[in-house]
């Protein structure tokens, strides 16, 4: 499946997403840079691990369809048959009591937060 989104520049780029991190290998980069160091695929490593292992099923289901297949929330939403507004909660979680509780992205990044405070070499 092809995303398609539109940068700074006005132009639309297209990508080929892939639909499951089973087919992700440790070769393959979840960036297209031409060269890519070390500590960068460990961190691509690090987020297909937290992918798999941090998120409940269901928001695991919602992160890869709308991050590697580029579906967007409403297309996720029919597919699932459940609101839009469901899929947006499960992905970046719910407003209560003046803080956001739940959401797939905050779980991911706690996760992923000791990676990635400290200096990234290039």
């Amino acid at each position: 499946m092809t995303h398609e989104r539109s940068c700074s520049d006005g132009k639309r780029h297209r990508a080929r997403l892939v639909a499951s991190l089973d087919h992700i290998d440790a070769s393959r980069h979840l960036y297209h840079d031409d060269e890519v160091s070390e500590a960068r695929l460990r961190l691509h490593d690090a987020v297909r691990d937290a992918v798999a292992t941090v998120l409940t099923d269901k928001q695991r289901e919602v992160v890869e369809a709308y991050f590697f297949e580029g579906l967007s929330q409403g297309e996720i939403a029919r597919r699932l048959g459940v609101t839009q507004q469901v899929v947006q909660k499960r992905i970046y979680g719910a407003g209560r009591g003046g803080r956001t509780v739940g959401g797939a992205l905050r779980k991911l990044r706690d996760a992923l937060a000791p990676l990635v405070a400290r200096p990234f070499p290039t």
